[in-house]
């Protein structure tokens, strides 16, 4: 009896191993797993440096998965068997800037992919085949279907897989459904009756077009005003307060809007307004989010509208009045007994201040690495910390931010878009960039954010 009860064990632990992964899986299917990635990888014999097919329009996130999965066979082979693969090697042997490539391999980390052990990356050998395979899918197998469509005239397919099962989505946005309770609840809200909003907005099939109401006197007021019309209707119609970027330039080219080329420029003065949200690096899924205010701006212009008034305006170019960030400018002898008072009320070491931010007459750099993936992390958390020094040991209430990134030898990209970001519009005043000035909450936290950076 006890032999038949440990038989029957035994067949249960081989039926279930069956479920086990493990490195010897994939040495055991290397030869297939090399003849994927030959389209895609070679390696050099001698230096086992890693060279991506130029034959492919790779995006960030694809040339830092097949560079991970070189080095990984390149292990195999002895030639890189003690290299540690940092964000720098990575950065470097795809072309790309680690600003670029931060985002996308934090991504992937995520996504469980690749994994991070101290500074070193690495791919996770069980995702190789899968990743390889989609690639394959994607480059081979459809550029196949486009090489013969092309001898057999087969219509082009309507729809085309996505490159990764596991990249990031963006943020979904919801099917448009009209729904007239709804509808007649929501211009209630805003005293406003249904045939005098039909007459401004044209609703066919789902599809919003302007009638009348959006042209200003220039054209960033007209790409404002019918940027805010087309979400102010989906609010009102569909009950949505977000937009994707695609039907939104669809809808104002056939509302008669010009020059939409300019029109992601024109929204970005407004961040208070209209929100745009980016998807990850390299994607082209975009959209436009309303804010409060914007609903309100919008309504008013339905008003305008209706009511032949003009209580809707934007600041043209004269009122727009681009506050400069005054120069650093003090005496040796108070720069220094400034930082020691600053260090003794807030509790902390005088050397370690010095170590780490360079203090100067007419400059302050920082001068250590903060450990962070995300571009507009490192950027907050340097701008607030050099912020809440410059304002506690220079006394000097806004600052270049651009300025400080670069003279910290930190990324200054894309620092238009933190005006999105939750904790710029907690910490920061919206001032022009060039100007910029922490709030009092913003001095409190970057306090905080001192006190660890010096204790890391």
């Amino acid at each position: 009896m006890k032999m038949e009860e440990n038989n029957t064990e035994s067949e249960k632990l081989n039926i279930l191993k069956e479920l086990l992964v493990d490195e010897s899986h994939t040495i055991e299917d290397l030869k297939r797993l090399v003849n994927k990635s030959k389209p895609f990888i070679k390696i050099e014999s001698n230096s086992g440096k890693i060279l991506i097919s130029p034959e492919f329009p790779f995006n960030i996130v694809e040339k830092v998965m097949l560079y991970l999965i070189g080095v990984y066979f390149s292990k195999e082979m002895g030639l890189n068997e003690g290299l540690q693969v940092t964000l720098r090697d990575i950065s470097e042997s795809i072309h790309e800037m680690p600003t670029s490539t931060s985002g996308p391999l934090g991504g992937l980390i995520n996504k469980h992919i690749v994994k991070r052990e101290e500074n070193s990356y690495s791919i996770r050998y069980h995702e190789i085949e899968n990743q390889l395979d989609i690639l394959t899918e994607k480059y081979l197998v459809l550029k196949e279907f486009k090489e013969s469509k092309d001898v057999k005239k087969i219509k082009r397919p309507k729809s085309r897989k996505k490159l990764l099962s596991h990249q990031d989505k963006p943020s979904v946005i919801k099917k448009k459904e009209f729904n007239e309770e709804n509808f007649n609840q929501a211009i209630q809200r805003y005293k406003l009756k249904k045939e005098d909003v039909n007459s401004i907005f044209n609703v066919d099939k789902d599809f919003i077009i302007l009638i009348r109401g959006f042209k200003g006197s220039n054209l960033i007021e007209t790409h404002i005003k019918s940027t805010l019309l087309v979400l102010t209707a989906n609010q009102l119609y569909f009950s949505l307060d977000e937009t994707d970027a695609s039907e939104l330039r669809r809808a104002l080219e056939n509302s008669g809007v010009d020059k939409l080329v300019s029109l992601s420029t024109s929204i970005k003065k407004f961040p208070s307004l209209i929100i745009h949200k980016r998807g990850p690096i390299g994607s082209i899924n975009n959209s436009y989010k309303l804010t409060n205010l914007g609903l309100q701006k919008g309504i008013t212009i339905i008003k305008d509208v209706l009511n032949n008034t003009k209580n809707f305006s934007i600041p043209t170019k004269t009122k727009i009045k681009k506050e400069v960030a005054p120069s650093i400018s003090i005496e040796k002898e108070k720069l220094d007994k400034n930082i020691s008072e600053f260090a003794k009320l807030h509790d902390l070491s005088e050397e370690k201040l010095k170590t780490t931010f360079d203090f100067q007459t007419d400059n302050l750099r920082f001068l250590k690495k903060i450990d962070e993936n995300s571009r507009k992390v490192i950027q907050i958390t340097l701008l607030m910390v050099l912020g809440v020094i410059l304002k506690r040991v220079y006394y000097i209430d806004s600052f270049n931010g651009k300025k400080l990134l670069r003279d910290s030898h930190m990324s200054a990209d894309r620092l238009d878009l933190l005006d999105s970001n939750k904790d710029y519009q907690t910490y920061f005043s919206k001032k022009p960039k060039s100007a910029m000035q922490l709030t009092y909450a913003g001095e409190l936290k970057a306090l905080e954010m001192l006190k660890k950076v010096l204790e890391d």
